[in-house]
């Protein structure tokens, strides 16, 4: 049996299994949303799509109140066609101090990939942040394990995450080179209507004949040092946010960089507008690497129900791109 439909097989019969657990009122819980889009760009492309249909199991470990677990499933009919198994995880969480992760998941790296895609007020993570992950086969995931100190009598957030670097199928180290992640977050102001803050990410590996195919292009192999970084700032006032960040890699002698700049406002608890400007500069000569501007509204039917319009232009002295997208997301818990 392939990989593709073995998944979705493990998934339903964990469901089943883990039933009678939901009964007797244990602290397994399964989640789980829709994000049904149509997407146009004027020209080329009138498309429906199922952006995502993720579904999840998490809770706490039996009679261990502070260790928990997480396994994720997800379906993207633009581009799988399948249901594809994304996280299994696990968290010990340390009186005052922090966690520690283990397992496969999103490593602690850049401001917006750490946002979950439901949450944030675009409907699409900024092009830099989707083309500086470390592993864009693997949808960002990484194997590994990561230690989180974040102690209640400061306010900082620090990670260090050591993972798989140069990975072969079925996700198997090729050599014994690994990848390091750190992310460091410090709140300067955190009162009832005010939050800023400011954060730095880092990571490297050292790659071995790797594929790199959102920075250059798919049919490269890359080798040497791989150095990442990024800056972020964070800024919510009453009902206003803004957020942004600087993301750049250093690939031996190349360097590709972007970063992005949204804000919102939220009129009512039920409607909110954003405004956003974003560059990605990767190293494939194809691509048009000019800003992309957006403009969103989004509207609340409940808290985990809502729609959102989004247009964007990129300028361009051959031709503007315009891409025009509206999505209807929902929970079912």
């Amino acid at each position: 049996m392939s990989r593709r439909f073995f998944i979705p097989v493990i998934v339903a019969l964990s469901i089943f299994f883990t039933k009678p657990l939901f009964s007797q009122n244990t602290e397994t819980k399964i989640h789980g949303y829709i994000q049904s889009r149509f997407t146009t760009d004027y020209d080329n492309v009138n498309d429906f799509m199922i952006r995502r249909a993720k579904l999840w199991v998490d809770g706490n470990a039996p009679g261990l109140e502070n260790v928990s677990y997480k396994i994720q499933a997800v379906y993207r009919s633009f581009k799988d066609e399948a249901v594809m198994f994304q996280d299994a995880f696990a968290d010990v969480k340390f009186h005052n101090f922090g966690s520690l992760r283990a397992g496969r998941f999103v490593p602690d790296f850049m401001l917006q990939r750490m946002q979950p895609d439901y949450e944030i007020s675009d409907i699409e993570r900024a092009s830099v942040i989707s083309g500086l992950i470390h592993s864009s086969k693997s949808m960002a995931r990484q194997i590994g394990v990561q230690i989180t100190y974040q102690p209640y009598y400061f306010p900082i957030h620090f990670s260090f995450g050591i993972f798989n670097a140069n990975l072969e199928s079925p996700g198997k180290n090729k050599d014994q080179n690994l990848l390091y992640t750190s992310h460091t977050q410090l709140t300067v102001v955190k009162k009832e209507d005010v939050l800023l803050e400011l954060g730095f990410s880092a990571a490297y590996r050292y790659a071995n004949a790797i594929s790199m195919n959102t920075i250059y292009n798919s049919n490269q192999l890359i080798t040497g040092n791989d150095y990442r970084f990024g800056v972020e700032y964070q800024l919510s006032y009453k009902n206003i946010g803004f957020q942004t960040e600087y993301i750049q890699a250093n690939i031996n002698k190349d360097r590709a960089w972007g970063y992005y700049a949204s804000a919102d406002y939220s009129f009512n608890e039920k409607i909110q507008a954003t405004a956003g400007i974003e560059k990605f500069s990767d190293l494939i000569r194809t691509t048009n690497d000019n800003e992309w501007y957006s403009v969103c509204l989004i509207y609340y039917f409940t808290d985990k129900t809502k729609l959102m319009t989004d247009f964007k232009t990129q300028v361009s002295s051959a031709k503007n791109n315009y891409l025009s997208e509206i999505q209807y997301q929902i929970f079912f818990n």
